[in-house]
């Protein structure tokens, strides 16, 4: 059975701009399902609008409307280890993954899009690269040939990763940053804003800056 219908996980400005990828499709008359609202757990949010559509409630709500396969869902969120957690629990309700890619969106021959991922306005992925599930590539980024990101990384906008680049599961790679040819970034790393990554990012660290270097994690008490 196919997805007719589809619900986005997330009513913040990624579920915002992700709906807005989905009409896209839609005006282009590309295969798509129809948006019919959001499931957000933040109370605050609950009956509100957002772009025309309901939020629905919280996640629990999304899990109720399992129908055989019918209604599919997009995780609209940016938090890596969010996107993890909220993908098991909608997979052990049988709902089925839409993925996103927008009409303006170029995609190289060879190259693999995960189930789930969102591909924005104006990105350019190059041939033979393996976007992994859940994945976001943001608005203008650029993924050179040849590469790997991992399930669940976010690429934010503007970002530039060049050819043979090792992204892994969870990463998270923060506005115009550069990540050069070669480069491995270990899972759960972060890249902060604007830096540029000239060597190998070991598991869970965070660089920042031009050259980019390790940085003390928000809360951690340790020294650069």
């Amino acid at each position: 059975m196919s997805v007719r219908r589809v619900v986005l996980v997330g009513a913040g400005g990624h579920g915002r701009g992700t709906l807005e990828i989905l009409r896209a499709r839609l005006a282009a008359g590309l295969p798509c399902p129809e948006p019919v609202g959001f499931v957000d757990d933040d109370p605050a949010r609950a009956g509100a609008e957002v772009g025309g559509l309901p939020v629905l409630g919280p996640i629990d709500r999304l899990l109720e409307m399992a129908d055989g396969g019918e209604t599919g869902a997009i995780l609209a969120i940016a938090s890596a280890a969010a996107k993890r957690a909220l993908a098991a629990r909608i997979e052990a309700a049988g709902i089925p993954w839409v993925t996103a890619v927008h009409p303006s969106a170029i995609v190289g021959a060879g190259t693999l899009v995960g189930e789930g991922a969102i591909v924005g306005a104006g990105v350019v992925v190059a041939y033979d690269t393996r976007i992994g599930r859940h994945v976001t590539v943001n608005l203008n980024a650029t993924v050179g040939h040849d590469c790997v990101v991992g399930d669940y990384s976010t690429i934010a906008p503007g970002v530039n990763v060049t050819g043979n680049v090792a992204i892994g599961e969870g990463v998270e790679i923060q506005t115009n940053a550069t990540i050069v040819p070669g480069v491995s970034i270990g899972e759960g790393a972060q890249v902060g804003p604007g830096s540029v990554v000239l060597r190998d990012v070991p598991a869970g660290e965070l660089v920042f800056g031009n050259p980019a270097r390790k940085m003390p994690r928000p809360g951690s008490g340790s020294r650069a």
